[in-house]
Parts: structure tokens; sequence; C-alpha cells
């Protein structure tokens, strides 16, 4: 199931609190789901990065060069640089969505010290990642990039990523009318 970004529509308090998320664990980086129906993110789903704790690297797929980087930094320095979903929190929030009928349509993450593009690793996560969704009876999500390069500019991104291929995505932001 191929993802399709072309008509995602974001409301603006998600993607503020998206940039919430992003700012209140800076230095390292958050990350979490977005969900809803047709196109239109209606949830915003925390996970916690289980990078920051001792052992959990040795778990995560990074490329050798990325392990050996991490093997050297303090759990909270690997946080600054990677993250890993909690798979409690990834299976609460897919059993809630299933809940309440929606659909996974974003994988987030933030970049708080890098721009708001992909790294090889995440590349390399989800293309990994390709195979497990439809396994959960999940569509490809698309993936959402929140950088904090520029704390006072955060700037955010999505992007399709598919057979290690990555392009650029578009999405609108909603705004409540003004009455």
């Amino acid at each position: 199931m191929p993802c399709n970004v072309s008509t995602l529509q974001i409301p603006q308090a998600i993607v503020d609190e998206l940039i919430a998320h992003a700012r209140e664990l800076a230095p390292h980086e958050c990350c979490g789901f977005l969900a809803g129906k047709e196109g239109i993110v209606t949830h915003l789903y925390r996970v916690t990065n289980v990078v920051a704790l001792e052992g959990a690297v040795d778990a995560a797929s990074f490329d050798e060069a990325k392990l050996a980087h991490l093997g050297r930094l303090s759990p909270d320095e690997r946080a600054e640089v990677a993250f890993v979903m909690d798979s409690q929190d990834m299976f609460k929030a897919v059993k809630d969505m299933r809940k309440q009928g929606l659909d996974l349509q974003v994988v987030y993450h933030s970049h708080p010290h890098d721009p708001a593009r992909p790294s090889v690793t995440d590349i390399k996560i989800a293309t990994e990642w390709e195979d497990n969704w439809p396994k959960f009876n999940l569509p490809l999500p698309a993936y959402l990039l929140i950088s904090l390069q520029d704390p006072n500019r955060p700037d955010v991104k999505l992007y399709s990523i598919q057979a290690n291929r990555v392009s650029p995505a578009s999405f609108t932001i909603d705004t409540p009318a003004v009455r």
C-alpha cells in the first residue's frame, strides 16, 4: 500500500503540537505518529524515544559507522542524534487508531541540530519498515521532520520514502477560520 501524501492536511494546532514536542525534548529527538482519515490528520501520538536508554542502541537498525559512533556517546548524547520508537507506545497508538477508525498517515521525528531532511539512517530504517507496515495491516506512512536548527524558526517538511528513494512531499496546514 503506497503512501498518498498528495492531499495531506494537517491542522495548525497539530503542527504547533509537533513543534512543542520537538522543543520539549530538545536536545533529544522526539518521535511519534500522525493519524486521521482521508488525508486529514486529526490525531498526534507521541512515542518515547528509547535511544536514550542504556543498551537500546545495540538493538537499533543502524549501519556500522553509526553504531560505532553511537557506542561512544552517553545515553543523553545518543538521543540527540537518533531515535528508536518504544514498541509499547507504538502498539498502544496503533490500537487506539484502530479503535477510533483512524489510519496511520505519518511517522514524525525531530532533528534538533540538523535540517528537516531525512538522514541516511532515517532512509535506511524507513526502507526496512516498508515490509513491516503491511504485516500490521497499516499503509506506508509519509515521514515528517521538524528541524530546530534555527530554534526561532522551526522548519517542518514532509517526505515519501520508498525503496531507499526520498521524494519531498507537500502538505497543507489548515488554520481555523477567523470569525
